[in-house]
């Protein structure tokens, strides 16, 4: 893990402490935003909301989450905007807490309410940075245990020092080498995982890709 990862983790697991009720968590396509947007509710007995139902939500039903840990996920995509300044308020005014989770900066979200626009300028921002080879080896594993895969460490040895540092070349290379073995019935080998970084267009499967 990154040391940007450990201190956002570190300031995750202390709402309490937040100078502001109301914090943003941004990161790369893929990353697991959901997940640890799910997991922070579930340790702190939160409430949990996509932007589509957070945007359904009547008047009458925000106001039973003052007080009360909420997450809505993909929260530039909220289409009632009036909705989040709404929650802001209440949260602010009631002890509660909110966590924001979107690819994009709270400052690039779209809204046509100037008091929204400043509140949203002005939010703390946790950003997860792409992984770096240690964190990409764990990512790695828990992406093809998702597609029920084993990986001999001899694979992930060959992979690490070649996969694109990005959340969405695991994801991405985890579902090919799926599929690869779904078609030919070979096990995850060294040749094999060769085979799919040359399918997804990596010119030189010995040297990691050039951003």
């Amino acid at each position: 893990m990154t040391a940007a990862n450990e201190t956002a983790v570190s300031i995750l697991r202390g709402p309490e402490s937040w100078p502001f009720p109301v914090v943003c968590v941004t990161a790369p396509a893929r990353a697991g935003l959901t997940a640890l947007g799910r997991a922070w509710c579930q340790k702190f007995e939160g409430r949990f909301y996509s932007a589509q139902e957070f945007s359904r939500m009547r008047e009458k039903e925000l106001s039973t989450l003052a007080g009360t840990y909420v997450v809505i996920d993909d929260a530039d995509q909220v289409k009632k905007m009036d909705r989040l300044l709404t929650l802001i308020n209440m949260i602010s005014a009631n002890a509660g807490r909110v966590l924001l989770t979107s690819r994009r900066s709270p400052g690039q979200w779209q809204t046509s309410s100037a008091d929204l626009k400043s509140r949203l300028n002005a939010l703390p921002v946790i950003e997860i940075d792409d992984p770096d080879e240690p964190m990409l080896k764990v990512r790695l594993e828990m992406a093809a245990r998702k597609h029920f895969l084993k990986l001999d460490p001899e694979v992930v040895k060959y992979l690490v020092p070649r996969l694109d540092l990005s959340y969405e070349a695991i994801e991405t290379f985890a579902e090919k080498l799926s599929e690869r073995i779904t078609l030919t019935g070979r096990a995850p080998s060294v040749p094999l995982a060769r085979e799919v970084l040359e399918e997804l267009g990596w010119s030189d499967p010995d040297q990691r890709p050039l951003l």
